[in-house]
Parts: C-alpha cells; structure tokens; sequence
C-alpha cells in the first residue's frame, strides 16, 4: 500500500448523444465518483488512487473510451495517510 493518497477533479467533455454510454463505464474505473452529468456532454469526476501515476492512468483510460473528446485535469492533490489520521487543532 503507498503512504499517499491522491485526490483529482475531473471534467470529462463527451459526444452528447454518449453522455449515457459514457458515464455508465466511468462508473467502473477504479477509484472514480461520477459527481454529475449536464446534458450538453459534461461529466464532473473525482479520482483517488495510491500515486500520480494511477491517477494518470485512469486519465488515459477515460481519454480513450468511445465518445470521450477530452479530460480536463480541473485540481489535484497529494496527501501523506499518516497526515489524513492527525487531529486537527483550531
């Protein structure tokens, strides 16, 4: 297990007439949470995953799915796992 954990925004622009298509095999990539559709070939994801380069994998697995036009990388972030179970004092 890697001691990070990564966290990425996604929006995955799409062929309208592939928003249903599309969004039902994101819904199988490892570590996605499909946030939402807009009718005009939008999906807004989030991904995690244990290291960039998983995240970058997914990515390019979105990239080529059929009906995909591009991903857009909208925030990423890195976080140690030991940080995530810290209390934090106010």
């Amino acid at each position: 297990m890697s001691d990070e954990l990564h966290i990425a925004s996604l929006v995955v622009h799409v062929v309208p007439a592939s928003l249903t298509r599309v969004a039902q095999a994101v819904t199988g990539v490892e570590g996605l949470v499909l946030h939402g559709t807009h009718p005009s070939g939008k999906l807004v994801v989030t991904l995690e995953g244990p290291s960039a380069a998983s995240i970058l994998d997914s990515v390019a697995h979105i990239e080529h799915l059929e009906g995909v036009i591009n991903v857009s990388l909208v925030y990423q972030h890195a976080e140690a796992w030991h940080s995530l179970h810290q209390e934090v004092k106010a």
